[in-house]
């Protein structure tokens, strides 16, 4: 999808309000994640791993093709719980310029119309630039978002070089742009290369454990295919198209399970029948006990003889 940008410095004396349709995600199809909101957005949305300019940056994936549930209903409405900072920053994106007042870093989708003669103001002072407090916010939003893709890019290259990121696959069973952590080559990673990934920052395996753990939301069909596992000695000829591994499978069919507690008891004890196998030995009778002790107290000791 190509987007047109503005200025929003072309835009000073105008408003701006927040969407409240969001169609055009799906139109987007992937949008980043910040590196403070990663972890939730994994609860919600699949994450996906997208090579931009040569780095890999994290997001999440909204296109409908590769989710088990619509993150936007046929209304626009949102109903995938959690909107990552991208969408609700939108239509402001920061620029590449150099200026000496802030609204100069900004740039506005131009077709998104969000920016007219209604809502809050864009600027305090038109006249200098000076941007509202709705429109600071914003800006720091976007700026924090910059400053986490550094981050989590310098993380999600040390997984790219530990060979445990796999592409998705296409609605065409194509391997597709984006790309997600293999669980099975995660978990066969040596001590030492475990290591070599928390060498500075836990932060590479907490990645490759939020992308596991998102893929639940994918459909089963976009995901990796399994690797080929022959018995040794035997051949296998070429087979059709593999579906996901069957834990994906596991995980993808949990949310669609009604599951609720059970209070009642993990078996019945009255059905049991007889329980006497299981009492305890009857205790002794007090008259055995004084007869014991009698005669401990009657026989000479050792020492005596």
């Amino acid at each position: 999808m190509t987007l047109t940008l503005t200025p929003l410095s072309a835009m000073a004396g105008a408003s701006f309000r927040p969407p409240e349709h969001f169609g055009f995600a799906a139109a987007l199809a992937w949008v980043p994640v910040n590196d403070t909101e990663f972890h939730l957005t994994a609860h919600h949305l699949p994450l996906a791993v997208r090579m931009l300019g040569g780095m890999p940056r994290l997001g999440a994936l909204v296109h409908p093709a590769f989710l088990r549930r619509p993150a936007v209903d046929g209304q626009g409405q949102w109903q995938a719980g959690y909107r990552p900072l991208a969408l609700r920053t939108h239509p402001f994106v920061l620029s590449n310029r150099r200026g000496g007042r802030p609204i100069d870093e900004i740039d506005v989708v131009a077709d998104a119309g969000l920016v007219g003669p209604w809502g809050m103001p864009v600027c305090s002072d038109p006249a200098a630039g000076t941007l509202s407090g709705e429109m600071a916010a914003i800006r720091n939003a976007l700026i924090a978002m910059r400053n986490g893709a550094v981050k989590l890019s310098a993380a999600l290259e040390l997984l790219r070089i530990a060979g445990v990121l796999v592409p998705l696959r296409d609605p065409a069973g194509q391997p597709a742009a984006d790309l997600t952590v293999d669980a099975a080559r995660l978990a066969a990673l040596d001590d030492g290369a475990a290591a070599a990934l928390a060498t500075r920052s836990f932060l590479p395996l907490d990645l490759a454990g939020a992308l596991v753990f998102s893929r639940r939301h994918f459909r089963p069909e976009r995901l990796p295919q399994a690797p080929e596992r022959a018995a040794p000695g035997t051949f296998r000829a070429e087979a059709g198209p593999r579906l996901a591994e069957p834990a994906d499978v596991v995980l993808a069919s949990l949310e669609a399970m009604n599951f609720a507690l059970d209070c009642s008891d993990l078996f019945d004890i009255l059905a049991i029948g007889d329980l006497s196998d299981f009492a305890a030995p009857p205790p002794v009778p007090a008259e055995a006990e004084r007869a014991g002790e009698g005669r401990a107290a009657g026989r000479p000791s050792a020492a005596a003889a």
